[in-house]
């Protein structure tokens, strides 16, 4: 059991209608119902809906790059369609940490960045035209992985002569695929009834369907499945039997998979603290904390982040190189992002009262 009597008992006191002495102004009283959906319309407003207004016009840009590069194929062309997918897919990591409401409904993590990529599948569709994007058995054949198979793995010397024009369609389909599954999800983030509720009616309490609920779980499985897991874990060998799998990072073709991985976790921090695109500060979980008289592990995460990310800036640009070079600096970024994992799983749910309902269970 993960949650001790304290914790039980913190539960108890963070009920919906409870008040606090502000901890910077001990004769003003906070109502923690109110700060909740403070900070949920703050997250809602500053941080999700723009961070999905970006992508949204990233992968527009994207499309129409792909097909501006199959109407005129020449090396500033491809240049430039590169340059918009590695754009995108940077603008992913600063949006897809909001693992909730209409980013899950609408399987956008899985239609965009599915990975590794299956190189022989893509071969195969682009060579038969037999495919169904948007189907299960297709999903690694497709999406940012997929172009960045299809756009980074070229001859050198004569990239332009790797382009078919079948090939040049498939990857001005999978442009356009992508830039339809994030139109969707933008449209329900913006026009859908789950907004309205989450930094509405559900914004006030602690419970699993909360916004609290929702922002700390989403937290919980998306740090340690997709940036724990998939970006380091799994291509250092940690997941994997303890024999390294490079060509499983994000970015096998490219080679920046490091930069994709310090946008997630300045995009974390950034979360954390509440600060919007425009870096201004806002209503935020460690705010929450601080209020809750938690101040030690509200400082305990920020600078967590601050020295995971000090760690991750002194890796390769590519972690397939960083594998080949000095697999255990990369181990040691794994070991302090279990160490968050940690925080979020006990110390921070518990003093929230949040239970977690990701049911991974592995060892934290």
């Amino acid at each position: 059991m993960k949650y001790s009597l304290l914790a039980l008992l913190v539960c108890f006191l963070i009920s919906c209608d409870s008040e606090t002495k502000d901890p910077e102004n001990p004769d003003k009283t906070v109502d923690l119902a109110e700060l909740r959906q403070e900070i949920a319309t703050h997250l809602t407003n500053d941080l999700i809906l723009p961070a999905f207004e970006e992508l949204n016009q990233k992968s527009l840009s994207l499309s129409q790059a792909a097909i501006s590069f199959k109407n005129d194929m020449n090396e500033d062309n491809l240049a430039e369609l590169s340059t918009k997918h590695q754009d995108l897919w940077i603008c992913w990591q600063r949006t897809s940490l909001y693992y909730f409401g209409p980013t899950v409904n609408n399987a956008l993590r899985a239609s965009l960045n599915t990975y590794p990529t299956d190189e022989e599948k893509i071969e195969n569709n682009i060579a038969t035209g037999s495919y169904q994007l948007g189907s299960l058995e297709n999903q690694d054949a497709e999406g940012l992985p997929a172009l960045d198979y299809l756009l980074n793995d070229m001859d050198e010397i004569e990239p332009l002569s790797d382009f078919s024009a079948a090939r040049l369609n498939y990857i001005t389909v999978l442009a356009s695929a992508i830039q339809n599954h994030i139109a969707t999800t933008n449209d329900a983030w913006n026009n859908g009834e789950f907004t309205q509720t989450f930094s509405g009616t559900n914004a006030t309490g602690t419970d699993v369907g909360s916004a609290l609920g929702l922002i700390v779980n989403g937290i919980d499985l998306h740090f340690q499945r997709f940036v724990r897991d998939g970006k380091v874990a799994i291509p250092a060998g940690l997941r994997s039997a303890g024999v390294p799998r490079p060509q499983s990072v994000e970015v096998p073709y490219g080679k920046y998979s490091t930069r994709l991985l310090k946008t997630a976790l300045v995009a974390y921090q950034d979360y954390f603290n509440g600060k919007s695109f425009t870096r201004n500060d806002g209503p935020s979980l460690l705010a929450y904390l601080r209020q809750i008289e938690q101040a030690d592990l509200a400082d305990r995460i920020d600078n967590h982040f601050t020295i995971l990310l000090d760690k991750v800036e002194q890796l390769d640009p590519s972690i397939i190189d960083q594998i080949e070079t000095d697999n255990e600096a990369l181990i040691d970024v794994f070991l302090s992002m279990q160490d968050l994992v940690a925080i979020f799983k006990s110390d921070m749910a518990s003093v929230m009262g949040i239970s977690i309902t990701n049911l991974d269970n592995d060892g934290d």
